[in-house]
């Protein structure tokens, strides 16, 4: 018995051996064809480890050149195992399937919301067969370059990590998660960047201040969903505590514990607060909607990619070919919301004040206007179609009339002119009609 295991052992110590040394297929072309790629991954310990091009991308020399085969996070995690089950757990998987980002805020004609829109139901497996509006809308072009860039985090570990090296500080850097983790929707690199905790990492890196993976990777893990609580439904208490003490640790590592939970509860709140103010917005466009008051309407506009001729104010509303109702809602629960909730839990008191906090007040001012504007312009329509021949010297003038004001209202609901203007056009017009 002994014998034959030694015998397998041996065999099996050759065959990998054999392997190691065996000659890389792409080295001798990518060497003249791409030198900068074979010059990075000569440098990693890949490559001092004996693992090849074919290693990772198989032996199959036209499938890689026709890019039918690709490297994915499954084929890392057959030596990274650790790495990709935490990461398979982790927002960065399940939550952000790409184009499939806001499925889960998607609520179906009985109601429903919450996991079933990421999770087959009744069951912990990820759904796949799910879309976004939005990225369906744009160009595969933009699908590729604007949305996939990111979103391929899902499946991708080049996305954080170079593909050819294994530096691992490159994926320690703040501007690595910057790279997606920024601009209007998701400052975080920027909220970051100016908190007291990105200035305190200047003077001395992770010795002076946290950065994102002293907060959101802890030893290491690449489930960075670990610690925040925000997005996790009310149903799931037991499991917001959880995280919330998890991300309490890490705080209490620095702060004291009741310093920490206070600032957390704050940020809490400030969600909450934010959160009715969307609301309120959203019920606002709902009712313009629901009036026939928005400009395009549904009949002037594109088809939705999900709901045909309707319009859509909710997770798969879009961004293009909306009135300006819609444009003011859709920053304050894209942009404004996303910056006093994130900023407050970052500890950045500008984002989440005069970044998110103030915009989303002025911006729901600017939105109640708007619809101010558009039930009187609806009442001055009405009076339009009130207009009978009768009522003038004859047909062309009335017609005419009718044609002047309604050009003066579609200027308007376009933004060509002012408000005042558009009072001012209108009156005029109206006192040379003597009405």
């Amino acid at each position: 018995m002994r014998r034959a295991f030694c015998f397998v052992f041996a065999m099996a110590s050759l065959l990998v051996s054999c392997q190691a040394s065996a000659k890389d297929i792409c080295l001798d072309c990518h060497k003249e064809k791409t030198p900068g790629i074979v010059s990075y991954w000569s440098e990693s310990r890949h490559s001092s480890e004996k693992i090849s091009c074919v290693s990772c991308h198989g032996g199959d020399v036209d499938a890689n050149h026709n890019r039918t085969a690709t490297v994915t996070a499954s084929k890392c995690g057959e030596c990274h195992k650790k790495a990709f089950i935490d990461h398979s757990v982790s927002r960065h998987s399940i939550g952000l399937k790409s184009g499939r980002g806001c499925t889960r805020n998607f609520e179906t004609s009985s109601g429903q919301t919450g996991c079933i829109f990421c999770h087959e139901e009744g069951s912990s497996k990820p759904r796949v067969k799910t879309e976004c509006a939005m990225f369906l809308a744009q160009t595969p072009e933009m699908q590729k370059q604007g949305c996939d860039a990111c979103h391929r985090v899902e499946n991708r570990c080049d996305t954080c990590h170079t593909r050819h090296g294994t530096d691992i500080s490159f994926a320690r850097q703040p501007q690595t998660c910057g790279t997606c983790h920024m601009g209007p929707d998701h400052a975080q690199l920027e909220m970051w960047e100016t908190s007291t905790h990105g200035v305190l990492y200047r003077q001395g890196k992770e010795k002076s201040g946290p950065s994102c993976v002293t907060c959101h990777m802890k030893a290491g893990s690449h489930n960075v969903s670990r610690g925040i609580a925000t997005g996790i439904p009310e149903s799931a208490e037991l499991l917001r505590k959880q995280e919330r003490a998890f991300m309490l640790d890490i705080c209490s590592s620095c702060h004291t514990r009741s310093m920490a939970s206070r600032s957390l509860e704050d940020a809490d709140m400030i969600g909450k607060q934010s959160s009715a103010i969307v609301s309120e917005a959203f019920s606002l466009v709902e009712e313009l909607k629901n009036e026939k008051l928005l400009y395009p309407s549904a009949e002037e506009r594109p088809i939705h990619p999900l709901f045909g001729r309707n319009i859509v104010t909710g997770p798969h509303m879009l961004y293009e070919n909306i009135s300006a109702a819609e444009s003011i809602y859709f920053r304050m629960k894209q942009f404004h919301y996303m910056n006093a909730v994130k900023g407050a839990f970052h500890q950045n008191p500008d984002y989440t004040h005069w970044y998110g906090n103030a915009p989303l007040k002025l911006s729901l001012s600017e939105l109640k206007s708007e619809a101010a504007l558009l039930r009187s312009v609806d009442v001055l329509k009405k009076r339009l179609d009130n207009i009978a021949p009768s009522d003038r010297s004859d047909d062309s003038a009335s017609s005419d009339l009718k044609k002047m004001l309604r050009d003066i209202i579609d200027r308007r609901l376009r933004g060509d002119i002012s408000e005042k203007e558009f009072q001012e056009q209108k009156d005029r017009l109206m006192k040379e009609k003597g009405l």
